[in-house]
């Protein structure tokens, strides 16, 4: 598998040995293969660059003194629940758009 030749500037900047960041990417792009579904394409290598990304920067975090992970964990607990947040608003427009256009309903009435 090759990796991507920003991956020693991106192992450097978060502190991490080549190897390690090479074995990160080797599980990048496993979970970037179960969350798409594909080996290739722009899809799957938009995913493996995020995950990544997720891995390298909690990687990060292990270098970090145990006082802080408190804090860091927080701060990924705000971020997901920020995105899944965006997710149910996301779905909650479109069923809001939905019913604006005046579709019909389950009854075939006209709101």
């Amino acid at each position: 598998m090759t990796t991507p030749m920003i991956l020693p500037w991106l192992a450097r900047r978060a502190g991490v040995e080549d190897p390690r960041a090479v074995a990160l990417w080797r599980t990048a792009c496993s979970r970037a293969a179960l969350i798409t579904g594909e080996t290739d394409g722009s899809r799957y290598w938009g995913a493996s660059m995020r995950q990544l990304r997720i891995l390298l920067e909690r990687e990060r975090w292990r270098s970090e003194p145990p006082q802080l992970w408190p804090w860091i964990l927080a701060q990924e607990a705000l971020e997901r629940s920020a995105a899944l947040a965006n997710l149910h608003w996301k779905s909650l427009d479109a069923a809001v758009r939905w019913w604006r256009a005046g579709l019909p309903t389950l009854t075939g009435d006209k709101p």
